[in-house]
């Protein structure tokens, strides 16, 4: 079989357009970490909304405008209180929002599906303004980003070239343990290639990279199978090729919650000093 016939396009019609939209949206990621502050904060606000409101929309068809406003206005104020330092007031507003969800759902039954979904998208949100906040913040990121994006695009590419036997056909008929493992290696391999670049300790960067890497993979699975229960194909369609924000972080969002706990569990352990 010749290399053309191997490549994603027969096997992903939108490929094309999942390439565009990668090389659209990261140089612009990339420049707002890169200047960090309220920049990267209100970039991230923005999305943060955008995944709130598209979790709204897929999980509650039948949810009234205040659900939306309770879920966006709690992912917001999250992430903006995270910019400013204010980590206790940051989880108090978390919790009260989604407390405020559970309550709003309650009488349309699954309240409890209102209430993670408000926690997960403005927890994932507000660490990682927070990571970027700290000292050592724009390294704290770039190791995150360089392991998740690294782990996300070869699970995705291992998967659709080599494809392999089924990872968890009940979260996603695409994903296989080719592409985990791919993903895994070369997320790894980021990883320890970003700790050389900066400078840091090659056996820190593996104990930190290796279950991100993880995460990052086991984070699609989530909103696949998320996706599965609420019986749509994409969260939105916000991002061509992608689908909504939720489908283009939703790596992301696992492995910077980990992130999180990690930095405030091992303090001075995530690359870069971390929480």
């Amino acid at each position: 079989m010749s290399l053309l016939a191997r490549l994603p396009g027969p096997r992903d019609p939108v490929f094309v357009r999942r390439l565009v939209s990668a090389l659209v949206l990261a140089p612009l990621a990339l420049g707002l970490v890169w200047l960090g502050g309220y920049p990267f904060a209100i970039f991230v606000a923005a999305f943060a909304a955008a995944m709130a409101w598209e979790w709204v929309r897929m999980s509650d068809r039948d949810a009234p405008p205040r659900a939306f406003s309770i879920a966006t206005g709690t992912a917001v104020g999250s992430v903006l209180m995270a910019a400013h330092g204010e980590a206790l007031w940051c989880a108090v507003w978390l919790l009260a929002g989604a407390l405020s969800a559970y309550l709003d759902r309650r009488r349309r039954g699954r309240a409890y599906e209102a209430a993670c979904g408000v926690i997960y998208v403005a927890s994932a949100a507000s660490i990682l303004v927070a990571l970027r906040s700290e000292e050592a913040g724009l390294v704290s990121i770039l190791f995150l980003l360089c392991v998740v994006w690294a782990a996300d695009t070869f699970a995705y590419l291992a998967g659709t070239w080599l494809g392999g036997p089924k990872l968890l056909p009940a979260a996603s008929p695409n994903k296989t343990w080719t592409g985990l493992i791919a993903g895994v290696g070369f997320g790894v391999s980021a990883g320890i290639l970003m700790a050389g670049v900066w400078g840091l300790d090659p056996l820190l960067a593996l104990a930190a990279a290796l279950p991100t890497a993880l995460m990052a993979v086991a984070g699609d699975l989530v909103m696949s199978l998320a996706k599965r229960r609420f019986g749509v194909k994409d969260a939105g369609t916000l991002i061509p090729g992608h689908g909504g924000v939720l489908d283009r972080v939703d790596a992301l969002m696992l492995a910077t919650v980990f992130a999180g706990l990690f930095a405030l569990l091992v303090p001075g352990g995530w690359p870069g000093g971390g929480l």
